[in-house]
């Protein structure tokens, strides 16, 4: 083992080349910030062949593997080495140099060393960083010692964000200097143990890999749609002799600010944008350029409606500087857009290019409006079907029942739609009732799974009865809104009380924070206003207990363990719960897990919440991603740190890209209404290449490897069945609220809208679905619409709301 070290780092190799341990060495937990072989070994993954530095090519049509050659070391001088891998006509050499004292540079050479010039189709190198989910009930294992990977792609300027999984710096940021990247793909190393009625259920890893050329093959049909990247896909001929060379610069960040402006240090660009913006508003672009080079050109770039045509737009003369700063920051705005993904590119006076991805959606209560209409036209069973009038697609998990709730919270927003208001109390009572329970008894729940039940299921049943009982009884057929609430109340006693179960795994999972949380403070209160003070005593004793456990257990972090060993939906939800219970200094402890885990990117897609296990990749689910957005959001309003509004709203924007069927760069296409549960963001998804940046749902998995995956989904039928509560949760916010605050030097930025200035002050323009409230937080000022009113601009002035007058003529 040869180890390299500078004052910054200690790098490990291997004699093959491979990077066996990457340390910061001022860093207290002393992480590895690469996939340990030892561990891997250790946890019975056979994935040897994936370690950092080794490497395949596709080269005129033969596929050379490092594996497979030999390599020779050689220092260069006491604090870099070369690696040489001996191949007859492809020659690879590595280069790992310390030789400055805070970064590590990693150099990879390709040369054409036959008489005649050969055809690269690909060259592939392992970037193996800790992406771990760690197969141990520790969970400061995974928050210390295990990364989210954040890929800043497209154009001459990749980059990586390396985020420690409990937000404690030091992080790592890697720069590339050298050629562009063409791809950045994942392989996933998993156990399922879903079945053996354990919790935690899923572990694994993400193998990252770079693909420093890549023709599109690695991609299978997905590359044919993307017409984002596609054009970085391409064989490489090299002359005999022909070198090429790409490079890349480690070095340690405390956080996203200084990670851009690291970057502008090595000479990249940085975007700041409207993550996702409506045809109602404005989209914005600020580009801050490197000190030594100057912004010659932006194009917009545009997929048109017909297949594999794009439109292109010089836009640069739309880019001013910034006055109120002093770096090199020019700010563009397009006012009313038009729907759909676009691409900036800035090319700049050095030649090279960076690129900007973002997306354009139509007005958010037209998404929603149009999504209900078709699940009630296209998803409801008839009476003559399997499972009358349950929504399909089917399955046995509550996640399924997330499309009741929407439909509901939409109708209480908007005026009622009769219609489906009904179709889905018929399913409640006629579908729900009976499936989830025995003879309908909320006290004998039904073992869906075998030979137990999963208690998040109540937590989506109690909310579809507890949204039932906010409409009048005018509108409703089978009960009265007080039956309703009365049946919230008793399915969320019973979720909560652990005495009502006999399991060892349910009564570990009633102790689980979930999607419960959304709406228990309101139905206590509904129950005390409605004088149900049996129902309500219960309820709160169960509740405050609850809250009690989640404090005590604070200081150990197991509100981020669910029936996975590291989940967001753990740590998301508790971080929201703790807020609502007023408990701040506990949910203090819990708000860094979810800024680390939400993505930042100059790819609106890339800008979930971290997880893996839907796609075997780095992803977006619609479910969880909406939900951890949403508990980041809320506990801001709690917390008041601008880090977790920001996080939150990129986050909700992205989860929208499962609905939006103005996308173009996907192979599943929707129709307006339609939606998948699911997108994969890296590509090429080695598990699973047709869902390289792809959308899709669980039924992909009736055809899976995993004999358990293609069992347990082997009924499913469509792509939408885990959806909806991520809707009722940006409903609750983002929906509903914009936000103003000012940042750190001093200017004021709106969340959630646009702001322009006036004569006097600011007005402010809403993107919420359904305007009734503008917050600036810290002014401690709210404004609050009337009783069924939309408000959609306010003016902001002297630090105060103010209504817009509407001067009518005479």
């Amino acid at each position: 083992m040869k180890l390299l070290r500078n004052g910054t780092f200690d790098v490990s190799l291997s004699p093959q080349g491979t990077v066996e341990s990457l340390i910061v060495r001022n860093d207290p937990e002393q992480m590895n910030w690469v996939i340990d072989a030892q561990y891997v070994q250790d946890a019975g993954y056979t994935n040897q062949d994936k370690r950092f530095g080794q490497w395949s090519a596709v080269v005129d049509d033969e596929r050379i593997e490092s594996l497979d050659l030999q390599s020779h070391m050689e220092a260069i001088g006491e604090q870099g080495v070369s690696i040489t891998f001996l191949h007859d006509k492809f020659h690879v050499q590595y280069e790992y140099l310390l030789d400055q004292d805070d970064e590590w540079k990693w150099n990879i050479r390709c040369t054409n060393c036959a008489d005649h010039p050969i055809k690269v189709n690909g060259f592939h190198s392992w970037f193996s960083l800790a992406y771990i989910m760690f197969r141990d009930s520790d969970v400061l294992r995974n928050m210390n010692h295990s990364c989210a990977v954040f890929p800043h792609l497209g154009g001459d300027y990749a980059k990586f964000a390396a985020m420690r999984r409990s937000n404690e710096a030091p992080h790592l940021a890697i720069y590339s200097v050298g050629e562009r990247v063409a791809a950045f793909g994942t392989y996933c190393s998993y156990v399922n143990r879903f079945l053996e009625q354990v919790s935690p259920s899923l572990d694994g890893m993400l193998y990252h890999r770079l693909s420093l050329i890549e023709d599109g093959s690695s991609l299978a049909q997905s590359a044919d749609r993307d017409w984002i990247y596609s054009g970085d896909y391409s064989a490489v001929i090299l002359e005999p002799s022909e070198t090429r060379q790409w490079s890349f610069v480690f070095t340690p960040f405390t956080e996203q600010k200084e990670f851009y402006l690291l970057a502008l240090k090595y000479g990249h660009p940085h975007w700041t944008y409207s993550p996702v913006t409506t045809t109602e508003g404005e989209f914005y672009a600020e580009v801050s350029v490197p000190e030594h080079d100057n912004l010659h050109s932006v194009t917009l770039i545009r997929a048109s409606d017909r297949a594999g045509i794009v439109e292109e737009t010089d836009i640069t003369d739309a880019f001013k500087v910034v006055a109120t700063t002093k770096s090199k920051r020019l700010r563009a705005v397009v006012s009313r857009p038009a729907a759909g993904e676009l691409k900036l590119v800035a090319r700049l006076e050095s030649g090279k290019c960076d690129v900007l991805v973002g997306n354009v959606l139509e007005p958010i209560h037209s998404i929603l409006e149009q999504r209900a209409a078709w699940l009630c036209e296209h998803s409801f069973n008839t009476a003559q079907a399997t499972r009358p009038y349950a929504f399909v697609p089917l399955s046995n998990q509550g996640e399924s029942l997330g499309k009741l709730s929407f439909i509901l919270m939409k109708n209480l927003l908007s005026p009622p739609v009769i219609e489906q208001v009904k179709k889905v109390e018929m399913s409640a009572v006629l579908d729900l009732k009976e499936h989830w329970f025995v003879a309908g008894d909320f006290g004998r729940p039904r073992p869906l799974y075998g030979s137990f039940y999963r208690i998040y299921d109540f937590d989506y049943i109690g909310h579809v009865y507890y949204l039932l009982s906010k409409f009048d009884t005018s509108l409703l057929s089978y009960a009265d809104s007080d039956t309703y609430l009365e049946w919230a109340a008793q399915v969320m006693c019973m979720r909560l009380d652990s005495a009502c179960h006999h399991s060892k795994r349910e009564k570990e999972e009633s102790r689980l924070v979930g999607v419960f949380i959304l709406y228990i403070a309101d139905l206590l209160e509904d129950l005390k206003r409605t004088g149900k003070m049996d129902g309500y005593a219960k309820l709160n004793t169960l509740w405050l207990e609850f809250i009690k456990g989640l404090k005590q257990d604070s200081q150990g972090y197991q509100g981020a363990v669910t029936e996975h060993f590291y989940d967001n939906a753990g740590f998301g939800p508790t971080c929201e719960a703790l807020c609502l219970a007023g408990l701040t200094d506990e949910a203090h402890l819990y708000a860094p897990l979810i800024i680390a885990n939400i993505g930042f990117s100059n790819d609106y897609r890339a800008n979930a919440p971290d997880r893996w296990w839907e796609a075997l990749s780095f992803m977006t689910h619609s479910l969880w991603g909406g939900l951890v957005a949403g508990a980041a959001r809320s506990s801001y309003e709690a917390l008041g740190d601008p880090r977790l509004l920001e996080a939150g709203y990129r986050a909700t924007m992205a989860v929208f890209n499962c609905y939006d069927w103005n996308v173009k760069s996907t192979t599943r296409q929707l129709n307006p209404g339609e939606a998948a549960s699911t997108y994969s963001i890296a590509a090429p998804n080695l598990n699973l290449p047709e869902l390289s940046r792809n959308r899709f749902g669980q039924s992909i998995f009736k055809k899976s490897s995993d004999p358990l995956f293609s069992s347990l989904f082997a009924n499913i039928e469509g792509d939408d069945w885990d959806m909806g509560e991520e809707l009722v949760a940006y409903l609750l916010g983002f929906g509903s609220t914009t936000y103003l605050y000012t940042d750190g030097e001093g200017e004021l930025r709106c969340v959630n809208g646009w702001i322009e200035p006036m004569d006097r002050g600011w007005k402010i323009t809403s993107y919420a679905a359904y305007p009734t409230r503008y917050m600036m937080l810290e002014r401690g000022c709210t404004f609050v619409a009337h009783t069924g009113e939309l408000v959609k601009s306010v003016l902001w002035i002297n630090g105060q709301f103010e209504r817009i007058e509407v001067k009518l003529e005479q």
